[in-house]
């Protein structure tokens, strides 16, 4: 079975050509035209400025993924999303179902997140990160965007069930909150993964608890989990009168000084520098505090049900180190890690292929979007 897949639920315009291939699905072409650029500016998402975009986009993309394809179907993410963008995804492929003939069907899209891990990689594509083989389940998914942070148990491909999740904000949207306070561009993700990764070991061993950060319900016994709180703490130490007065200690081991002047034997602090080494330090603590959380609520979700796999899922789980540091614990426990190919961690459109293929559910053409629609 051959389907056309077509994503637009926020700021990218999408559209691939999968098909079914064993126990999961192969892409034959992928294409996503992105806005993020135009984001930038706005610190964040404007909906209109993406709805805009994606009516401009939506054709070509589509033409370019379809090239001299025939197709069995047309899928379609629905919800949840940006009710603007959601539109231009959802009447363009009511469009072509009709026009066609074929049938229409509709994907959750944090479902389609989830099973962007049932894309099979090509035999020159094989990495640690990307196998040729299928989760086995039953399973957790861990699906971290910048909406959503959810703990899902996968008894099957079609029976999930929300065991956990955040209270109140979404981990990407923390990390995107955090990059605002700490004056980093948008989106945050990257940008505090770049920041923290600038932190010398040396530096963080001996500066880590300078500007200490809470792990929110860490040891709550239950698999919720919460980010507010980081985003109002982190607020605070920017404030503080001791991270505005932190100098750092090794003014005399690394190049802070200007030229090579000296005045009674001290060298003169390069501010820039400084500035940048104590952002970058809580930069690493933000991280290295959500990527706790995330991975003790992921292993407790383990300890809790008989489990096979472990999927993560979702724009976030393109973070190197929740991707490193979540693989070494899941092993440790004996079962198998996966996590999808850096390409199709971000919104596509060939995870909502993988949906429509192995979770095939029909609509009418009549289907209205849902912005709201839970991921199960």
């Amino acid at each position: 079975m051959k389907i056309l897949a077509i994503e637009s639920t926020c700021d990218e315009t999408a559209a691939a050509v999968v098909e079914s291939f064993g126990d999961g699905v192969r892409v034959l072409k992928s294409v996503v035209a992105s806005s993020v650029e135009m984001h930038e500016k706005y610190g964040g998402i404007v909906p209109e400025v993406a709805a805009r975009e994606q009516i401009k986009s939506i054709i070509p993309v589509i033409t370019e993924a379809m090239s001299d394809e025939e197709v069995d179907a047309v899928a379609v993410s629905y919800g949840p999303g940006l009710m603007g963008s959601l539109l231009v995804g959802v009447e363009t492929a009511k469009v072509l179902a009709w026009a066609w003939k074929k049938p229409l069907l509709k994907v959750n899209h944090m479902a389609a997140h989830v099973m962007a891990n049932w894309i099979l990689a090509e035999s020159d594509t094989v990495s640690q990160w990307h196998t040729d083989t299928v989760p086995e389940l039953p399973a957790v998914g861990l699906v971290v965007s910048g909406g959503h942070t959810d703990l899902i148990l996968m008894e099957s491909l079609t029976k999930w069930t929300w065991i956990g999740g955040t209270r109140d904000d979404a981990v990407g949207e923390a990390f995107d909150k955090a990059a605002r306070i700490l004056g980093l561009l948008y989106p945050g993700g990257p940008e505090i993964e770049k920041a923290a990764s600038k932190v010398t070991e040396k530096e963080w061993k001996t500066n880590k608890n300078k500007f200490k950060l809470p792990r929110p319900l860490i040891h709550d016994p239950g698999l919720e989990m919460s980010f507010s709180g980081i985003k109002a703490a982190i607020a605070r130490v920017v404030e503080s009168k001791e991270y505005k007065d932190w100098i750092s200690p090794f003014g005399d081991q690394r190049p802070y000084q200007v030229g090579n002047d000296k005045t009674n034997g001290v060298r003169f602090l390069d501010c820039a520098r400084n500035d940048e080494l104590k952002r970058n330090l809580v930069a690493r603590e933000f991280s290295e505090a959500v990527i706790e959380v995330l991975v003790k609520k992921t292993m407790m979700a383990i300890e809790q049900y008989r489990l096979k796999s472990v999927v993560l899922a979702g724009g976030v789980a393109a973070n190197n180190k929740l991707r490193e540091t979540l693989k070494h614990e899941v092993e440790r426990a004996g079962l198998s890690f996966h996590v999808p190919e850096l390409k199709y961690c971000g919104d596509n459109a060939a995870m909502v292929g993988a949906v429509a293929i192995l979770r095939r559910e029909e609509a009418e053409l009549d289907l209205k979007p849902e912005p709201s629609l839970a991921t199960v």
